[in-house]
């Protein structure tokens, strides 16, 4: 009722975020810096890729291939 739960939403995330972890490719997770955008002179898709390739690096299953992005 209202807005104040989102209980459906929460519950497709958690079972989401269960199987992909449950099925990801990536064995050794290494450490990855957080790509920030530190100034106007890189343009946003050169940092969006660098973020992207940062998040594969730790992320790659059937879920995220289906429904990541």
């Amino acid at each position: 009722m209202g807005y104040a739960q989102h209980d459906s939403h929460e519950l497709l995330g958690f079972l989401l975020d269960g199987i992909h972890e449950d099925l990801n490719r990536v064995k050794d997770k290494k450490m990855v810096e957080k790509v920030e955008k530190g100034n106007d002179e890189i343009p946003d898709y050169v940092v969006a890729k660098k973020a992207w390739e940062a998040h594969l690096l730790r992320n790659d299953s059937i879920i995220q291939d289906l429904m990541g992005g």
